[in-house]
Order: C-alpha cells, then sequence, then structure tokens
C-alpha cells in the first residue's frame, strides 16, 4: 500500500510540475492574466504544496515552519499568502482532485470496491439559513413556526 501512495502522490507533483513549467497551461489556473507572472517568495508551485500540507496550527506558524524546510530564510507574510492564494482559481482544484481520483483508480483498480458493478459515491445534503429578506425570501423559500418565518435554501454534496 505504501508504495501505491507514493505513486499516487508523485503523479500529483508531476501534474504541479507539468502546470508550473507551462505559462499557458498555468494561465487556465489564474484568475487574471497577470497572475503568478511576477517572481514571488510563494510561487505557484510552493503555493500549491503548502495547500496540501493540511495546516494544524496558525497560518503564520506554518507558513515559517514550511520555508524553514525549503531552506529559504525569510517566510512570506500571511497577507502575502492570502493575496496569492487569490490569484489562483477554483478550477485548479477541481483538474488536481481528477489526477487524484484517477491515480487512485489506476492503482487501487483491484481494491476499489464495487456494487452492482458501480462505484459507490458518499452524498450529503444539509440547510443553511438566511438573513431574511424579501429578495432572499422570494428565491430560496422558508419555513415559519406560530412566531417568525425563516428563510432556507438546501444543499448538497457528492
Amino acid at each position: 500500500m505504501f508504495d501505491v501512495n507514493v505513486k499516487i502522490l508523485s503523479e500529483l507533483k508531476n501534474f504541479i510540475a507539468i502546470v508550473s513549467s507551462n505559462r499557458e497551461l498555468l494561465s487556465k489556473f489564474c484568475s487574471s492574466e497577470k497572475d503568478f507572472s511576477l517572481s514571488r517568495k510563494l510561487p505557484f508551485d510552493k503555493l500549491a504544496f503548502f495547500i496540501i500540507r493540511l495546516c494544524k496550527k496558525t497560518l503564520s506558524v506554518e507558513l515559517e515552519r514550511y520555508f524553514e524546510e525549503l531552506n529559504k530564510p525569510m517566510p512570506c507574510s500571511v497577507s502575502a499568502y492570502t493575496q496569492q492564494i487569490f490569484e489562483l482559481h477554483f478550477s485548479f482544484f477541481y483538474w488536481w482532485n481528477a489526477v487524484l481520483c484517477r491515480s487512485y483508480c489506476f492503482y487501487n483498480s483491484n481494491q476499489v470496491k464495487r456494487w452492482n458493478q458501480y462505484r459507490p459515491i458518499a452524498s450529503d445534503g444539509s440547510n443553511i439559513n438566511f438573513i431574511n429578506s424579501a429578495a432572499l425570501s422570494k428565491r430560496f423559500g422558508g419555513q415559519s413556526n406560530q412566531n417568525s418565518f425563516y428563510t432556507l435554501a438546501k444543499t448538497f454534496y457528492h
């Protein structure tokens, strides 16, 4: 199993390397044309690797530790990180997840459990309470009790 995990991580790392080295491809994952064009302390590849670290402490502590591991003398600030993360378009995560799923299924093809030849996928839903306003109530509807009316929306994740 360890070898499979190493192969999957290698695929994810390879995806980032390919995107980093191809400006045209990188531009597909930028919020604007100028994003990731300047030399920064936290370029695209370093930003992506930092995101997957799953921070457990404060952002400033995690950034400092990350730059120590990179043997870089001075970490970027939390503000600089925030500015860089806004340059990253959400589609990057969609495609990076697609690489992860494809790698997992490829390297674990004999271990992926199936039900009637289908691969089950989990789903969940929830309610979101909105601020009561006429526009939101008209759009989403809601629920009332003897005391008041609540504007609600349904969510669905899979």
